[in-house]
């Protein structure tokens, strides 16, 4: 989806906002949410979603389960694919063009020149369009962290904090050591709220508890507090006062029902009261793009033989989004041949990535997608070494549609950057 002319400028103007050293630190964040009026809190029922893997497909869940139950919810994610608005979800709606622009003129008198960064200023945004939109409740997605991250802020009705899955990301900022990185993530936890935890490593696990021992917080740990399992087709979700049958998620992958635990978890955590029936539409009807994501209608189908080949997209950029994808390609091959469509920022661990595919993948095409991405040379190098097959294009079309004619009943996968990921399903439209 191409913006509007006057959208696209103004965001070319945000984009140049970050100082010439970015510090991690929340000064700026509260200096700008003061000078707006603190919109941050009068946010009712507010529940902060952190971690490395699965952050938005468990914010998506948490959403639909709640709507599923008539609630207005508002959601601010992180980071989008193709229309920047949908960054701020009112209902399942973006936020207005025109609204956003009225919110940007307010930020910037407020702001008055003084330095913010760029997640900064739209997470201040955030704060200001949901308290006008006054929902139910109010997820907020983080960026990079937690201690630092612009959504550590003073919510006045915090209900729930999740923990998604957490692993190696992001090391420039938030630290080179998984415990580093553990620390940073608890950053955002409160005293006084539901904790929510994910499935981690045993390391993680030890890492969260020494950060948290200290809090005044009540903890719920996924397979210690709460578990979820399939059976005959069916989601099982348990936990200390109720033993729930529900509906198996339509997304793909085996972690998707875990995701869909910790998010009704988290529902439960608030306090509202839940249906069964209600509960399974909700996770039935959460819909995420580029997270395991086959194509079955659009543009990009010309590329392919439509009866016979299978077109996948997938944004995961790091290690265990990799594991994921790859143990779910081993699952639905069969004796059909998988091709990956590759790109990734330069920021991200290229190694740690496509290991998970070095004996699963028949052959791998690499495009640059712009500036701050990998060389192709440099990809098929780290390929060749990890005994995958790798060769340049120009696109990922291009890729998608030579590997079409060369295996028609090939499995084809656009993976490594939920940047390409989002360039791709533009085209889609």
């Amino acid at each position: 989806m191409s913006h509007s002319k006057k959208l696209q400028f103004i965001l070319n103007k945000l984009y140049e906002l970050n100082p010439d050293k970015i510090e991690l630190k929340l000064d700026r964040v509260f200096r700008l949410a003061n000078d707006l009026g603190n919109p941050q809190r009068k946010l009712k029922n507010v529940i902060t979603v952190t971690g490395t893997n699965a952050k938005g497909g468990t914010a998506f869940y948490i959403k639909d389960i709640l709507l599923a139950h008539g609630y207005s919810v508002a959601l601010f994610q992180s980071p989008f694919l193709y229309n920047f608005l949908t960054r701020f979800l009112i209902n399942n709606k973006p936020l207005d063009e025109e609204k956003f622009i009225q919110y940007v003129i307010e930020t910037d008198k407020a702001n008055n020149n003084q330095d913010i960064t760029f997640f900064e200023y739209i997470t201040c945004i955030a704060f200001r369009a949901f308290e006008d939109a006054n929902c139910d409740f109010n997820i907020m997605e983080t960026g990079l962290g937690g201690k630092y991250d612009s959504t550590n802020v003073d919510y006045q009705d915090l209900k729930a904090q999740v923990l998604t899955p957490i692993s190696m990301d992001h090391k420039d900022f938030l630290g080179d050591t998984i415990k580093e990185i553990t620390h940073n993530k608890c950053g955002i936890i409160k005293d006084n709220s539901n904790v929510i935890i994910a499935k981690q490593t045993n390391e993680v696990l030890g890492f969260i508890d020494e950060e948290l021992k200290k809090k005044k917080i009540k903890k719920h740990i996924f397979s210690e507090d709460f578990n979820v399992h399939e059976e005959n087709g069916r989601m099982i979700f348990q936990d200390d006062d109720s033993l729930l049958d529900l509906d198996m998620p339509t997304m793909k992958g085996s972690f998707q029902i875990q995701n869909a635990a910790v998010a009704l978890k988290a529902v439960k955590a608030t306090g509202v009261k839940l249906d069964n029936q209600k509960i399974s539409q909700g996770i039935k009807s959460m819909q995420l793009e580029a997270r395991i994501q086959h194509i079955t209608k659009g543009k990009l189908l010309t590329y392919i033989h439509e009866d016979s080949n299978t077109l996948i997209i997938d944004g995961g950029h790091n290690e265990q989004a990799g594991k994921s994808l790859s143990e779910y390609l081993e699952k639905i091959k069969g004796k059909r041949s998988i091709y990956l469509v590759f790109s990734m920022l330069t920021s991200k661990d290229l190694s740690a990535y496509l290991k998970n595919f070095s004996s699963l993948v028949t052959e791998m095409k690499c495009f640059k997608l712009r500036e701050n991405f990998y060389e192709t040379k440099d990809i098929i190098k780290q390929a060749k070494d990890l005994g995958i097959h790798a060769n340049a294009n120009n696109s990922a079309t291009e890729a998608i549609a030579q590997l079409a004619i060369q295996d028609p009943n090939g499995i084809i996968v656009v993976c490594g950057s939920l940047y390409s990921a989002g360039k791709v399903l533009e085209q889609n439209i």
